[in-house]
């Protein structure tokens, strides 16, 4: 984020990232928060169609099983950096 910041003098066009998002993450001490991951994570929770508690999760698996293609019963597994939250595939981490 910081090296992000400084303009590139033999790359005159090449965008910068803004300094108030700058210090604004510095405050924040670039920690990503509970509200900021689901934000960047739209496409991942999308993709793996059931998220929430291991309960919701497990449950929703069970209405809808006949229409997975998976010879194994599946488990929900923990979102990383999200406690308490759920998914039937494995999120990476890595925003």
């Amino acid at each position: 984020m910081e090296t992000g910041a400084i303009p590139q003098a033999d790359k005159p066009y090449t965008k910068t990232i803004p300094e108030k998002i700058v210090t604004e993450e510095r405050e924040r001490n670039f920690e990503i928060g509970r509200k900021d991951r689901f934000l960047y994570r739209t496409r991942y929770f999308t993709a793996s169609g059931i998220i929430g508690s291991r309960e919701f999760v497990s449950d929703a698996y069970q209405q809808f099983k006949h229409l997975f293609q998976s010879k194994h019963e599946k488990k929900p597994k923990s979102v990383k950096g999200l406690d308490g939250m759920f998914s039937l595939k494995r999120l990476s981490e890595f925003i």
